[in-house]
């Protein structure tokens, strides 16, 4: 082709589709598929769509059928509406939301946040500042404390101070002492006064031998003026105080170094604190201590904290905190009992969320966070590491970043719609393990069970009354199945190694809790609280000096955890909002019992209808089920779990 082919080429219009071209084409192939429809039935339809369908694959949208399933067992899978073959529940829509892989985090309805008043709050760093509670009582200056003894051997004659807590000024005689050998040094020292001008240093030999015995000045003068011996020589205060201890009486023989009497200055006292090992961070010589004392607890006063004792005590895990203050009127008396409380910012920031953000089951610490980027309201179940309680918060060291908002209220309502989920929450601790805390009666193991076995183990309650349909349901008598296998239980008790007395203080709680569940199955609010307060009490009074190690350091995390669900129980406001409370409180409770024991048979129970099917526990002392949750119309429902003090 030569240069000017490109210029001179032009197409073949007769060949090329044109627009004319194509409608008639398309209005043809239209009249055939119409054609074919009446011929052939709609084979030809099907077929073109079957082409065009394949031909558009990449843009083609799946419809998948809906699944149904039970809400207390999540295994049920149904491709239509009906009963669960299991407890007969009606079925409900599976949340497609929730049918993700992950274990830790969970969608949410709108519905059910509305009921469960979700609030959340930014978790913040800020200089945190606590307020740390110490007991005490007074006591004497040990730097202030005198022994008065006796330095010769000899025989306790008169005793001038006779009693304890007699005050005494220095120089003055407290008793008189008949001693051979000091007879026998005044005698030398008197013959060494005849021949003072001739040797006088066997004078001051002899004084000083008296002086060294501890006879004072005046009675030394008194020997040597007079010119004769004394029987019977008198023992003076070295120091000026009150008596606090005597250990001598009349015509008792003492020995060189005989404690007589112990003296102490009281013109300046020590304030002494136990300080339990949690607060000790909060704590630094220098601080100022406000206190006062128990006969006048309006009336306070301040010192300064002067020693902090290197070493805890192994017994009772309290360090010694030591403070000074003046007494120059003598109207403060050692052993005392005082109050006092130290304000202590930390040194450094800290993250800090709201203590009703953490669920505490003993061992684990539990916030759930919300995903703020998600457009559904999703939740993420997180383990956090606590640091020190500041007041009405909590410091978070690791598991939670600045800026993550975490649920604040309705947290217990989350949890239970995680653990309904089987997803990880307060006392599951296995996601995903297919075990819920539902009615599993029918075994259904790790899969779904088969349509027979479905058939075959259904429940017909058709021809039952209430009570009749309500037995069949929820027996008494949980089968072994492994439905509650999730239940967090302590991996160590400590049964054996606690006292009978610490037990029996640990019973005495359980008591004022068994107190709890009867007036919330007779509805009776005032009542409930009344005995929650008795609770508290008794949980106040147990004492832990009783527990070694790791026996203290075990119920220091359960006692935390029941004061803190004890608080969050005496912030609700209404009946059904304090069971909603009780029912966590049940659960640690129980776990305490689980490591420590009590002196009363006590179950576990369970009522999966409880909150709107969400389910609950309680403990009871007994097998028959009287429910707590739902006294005026399901008194029945439940199932024994475990006994607690096997």
């Amino acid at each position: 082709m030569c240069p000017n082919a490109l210029s001179d080429y032009r197409p073949d219009t007769s060949i090329m589709p044109t627009t004319r071209n194509i409608l008639i084409g398309t209005a043809l192939l239209a009249i055939g598929l119409l054609l074919g429809a009446l011929l052939f039935g709609g084979s030809a339809t099907l077929d073109a769509s079957s082409t065009a369908s394949n031909d558009t694959d990449t843009t083609s949208v799946s419809t998948q059928p809906e699944t149904w399933t039970c809400s207390m067992h999540p295994a049920v899978r149904q491709d239509e509406p009906g009963s669960c073959p299991i407890c007969g529940m009606d079925l409900i829509p599976a949340n497609q939301a929730d049918s993700g892989d992950d274990p830790y985090s969970m969608v949410m309805t709108d519905a059910a946040m509305q009921r469960a008043q979700v609030q959340t709050t930014e978790a913040v760093s800020g200089t945190p500042s606590s307020e740390v509670t110490l007991s005490g009582r007074l006591a004497v200056d040990e730097r202030r404390l005198t022994t008065v003894t006796t330095h010769v051997d000899g025989r306790i004659r008169e005793l001038m101070v006779d009693f304890t807590g007699a005050s005494i000024r220095e120089g003055a005689p407290m008793a008189t002492i008949y001693s051979p050998e000091l007879i026998s040094a005044q005698r030398e020292l008197l013959e060494a006064l005849k021949h003072a001008d001739r040797n006088p240093r066997m004078v001051e030999s002899a004084r000083r031998k008296l002086e060294l015995w501890e006879l004072s000045d005046a009675t030394i003068r008194g020997i040597e003026e007079a010119g004769e011996v004394q029987t019977e020589v008198p023992i003076v205060s070295p120091v000026s105080g009150t008596v606090m201890d005597r250990r001598v009486s009349r015509e008792q023989h003492v020995q060189e170094g005989t404690i007589l009497y112990e003296v102490a200055d009281l013109s300046t006292l020590w304030v002494v604190f136990e300080a339990y090992e949690e607060d000790l961070p909060w704590l630094r010589e220098g601080q100022t201590v406000t206190f006062s004392m128990r006969g006048n607890a309006g009336r306070t006063q301040e010192a300064t904290i002067s020693y902090i004792d290197p070493m805890v005590d192994p017994q009772t895990r309290t360090a010694r905190v030591r403070a000074e203050l003046s007494n120059p009127n003598g109207r403060l008396k050692p052993d005392m009992l005082v109050r006092g409380t130290v304000q202590s910012p930390m040194d450094n920031e800290a993250l800090l969320v709201p203590d009703s953000a953490v669920l505490w089951t003993g061992p684990r610490s539990l916030v759930y966070v919300q995903d703020r980027a998600s457009n559904s309201p999703r939740f993420e179940a997180r383990e956090v590491t606590l640091g020190p309680r500041v007041g009405d918060r909590y410091v978070i060291e690791d598991g939670l970043t600045e800026g993550e908002h975490v649920v604040t209220n309705g947290a217990f309502r989350v949890d239970s719609a995680f653990q309904l989920a089987d997803r990880r929450s307060m006392m599951n601790v296995e996601p995903g393990s297919g075990s819920t805390p539902g009615h599993d009666h029918g075994g259904m193991g790790d899969g779904a069970m088969e349509d027979s076995e479905m058939e075959d183990g259904a429940m017909d309650h058709r021809g039952m009354d209430h009570d009749e349909a309500d037995a069949a349901a929820h027996p008494t008598q949980v089968p072994d199945d492994g439905a509650h296998d999730n239940l967090a239980t302590p991996e160590t008790t400590f049964r054996d190694a606690v006292p009978d007395a610490f037990r029996a203080q640990l019973t005495r709680v359980v008591d004022a809790y068994l107190e709890v569940r009867d007036a919330l199955i007779a509805s009776d609010e005032a009542a409930a609280r009344s005995h929650l307060q008795d609770m508290q009490d008794r949980l106040d009074a147990v004492d832990m000096m009783q527990l070694n190690t790791e026996p203290h350091d075990a119920w220091m995390q359960d006692l935390r955890a029941m004061e803190s669900h004890l608080s969050h129980i005496g912030a609700t406001d209404g009946l059904q909002e304090l069971r909603a409370e009780f029912n966590t409180l049940s659960l640690v409770l129980a776990y305490s019992i689980q490591r420590f024991g009590a002196d009363v048979e006590v179950y576990r129970q369970y009522c999966p209808m409880a909150f709107d099917e969400e389910g609950a526990y309680w403990i009871s002392d007994e097998k028959e089920i009287h429910n707590p949750y739902l006294p005026e119309n399901m008194l029945r429902c439940g199932e024994v779990v475990e006994p607690l003090t096997e």
